[in-house]
């Protein structure tokens, strides 16, 4: 097995744009013109994806409202996130769907939460619009994320404050919501993270936003699951958005919800 690089310029790699076309060669590979890629379905069979809205239009967000936070009934400060021990290259490398959970310490939560979601800072002419370690539509951020533990408690993270927030549940959905989870995959010690997103904030800015909104989403649980890798966490993205059950877990919630997500955490299980 060759050794990974240690850094990122040790690829040796040719980038170029030329009319909307994209070359890229890497070292012992053959050019690929992005270009010329008309389909993707027969060589990798069909994709359960079904585009639920038009094209978005961006809209010029002069109606726009403020953003609405979750009902939570009390809030707990989490522990001060630690330092990433590994490098990109590694994480990258690392990255794999768990298929073995343990529960994770409240330490190794808060440093996830932290680096997937906390907010860095907020545009002085809109504070809807947020900074943070993970892209998003309009630096809009939509999709909270929602935690269900394996005891039956709910909470939210507060990016703002770096807090849980506790919820209050319908307690038939969120049961579904997890019978769904262990449908898709078991287990029983991992956290399940749930993602809801704000229709109404992102109907300030977009019409036509649902496909948007579950774009957006999939790259927060991609940008999670690299999280989880460099900090040694067992992360594991499910195929369902946990619509419509997700939609009825929070009660009282201020906006529109949309169900955009599932996935597994929790620490590695060690093997000897």
């Amino acid at each position: 097995m060759s050794r990974l690089p240690r850094f990122a310029d040790e690829w040796l790699y040719h980038l170029r744009f030329w009319r909307g076309l994209i070359h890229v060669t890497f070292r012992n590979t053959h050019a690929v013109d992005a270009g010329g890629v008309t389909s993707i379905e027969n060589p990798c069979g069909s994709w359960d994806m079904t585009i639920t809205d038009e094209e978005a239009i961006r809209l010029d967000g002069s109606a726009r409202t403020k953003r609405l936070p979750l009902p939570v009934i009390h809030k707990t400060p989490l522990p001060r996130p630690s330092s990433i021990p590994t490098s990109f290259l590694l994480a990258l490398a690392e990255r794999r769907s768990a298929e073995h959970f343990v529960p994770i310490p409240s330490g190794d939560l808060a440093t996830w939460l932290y680096y997937c979601a906390s907010v860095q800072s907020v545009h002085s002419d809109d504070p809807n619009r947020q900074r943070r370690f993970v892209a998003s539509i309009g630096a809009l951020h939509p999709a909270h994320i929602i935690l269900g533990s394996p005891n039956g408690k709910w909470s939210a993270y507060l990016s703002e404050e770096h807090a849980l927030g506790d919820l209050i549940v319908n307690a038939e959905a969120a049961l579904q919501v997890r019978a769904k989870a262990m449908q898709l995959f078991g287990s029983s010690e991992a956290t399940l993270v749930a993602l809801i997103s704000d229709r109404d904030l992102v109907g300030n800015y977009y019409a036509n936003a649902s496909a948007l909104m579950l774009r957006d989403a999939s790259i927060l649980l991609g940008h999670a699951a690299l999280v989880a890798a460099a900090l040694g966490l067992a992360f594991r993205i499910l195929g369902s958005s946990g619509t419509p059950s997700l939609e009825n877990v929070v009660s009282n919630l201020p906006f529109q919800p949309m169900a955009t997500g599932l996935a597994w955490i929790g620490k590695r299980e060690e093997f000897t």
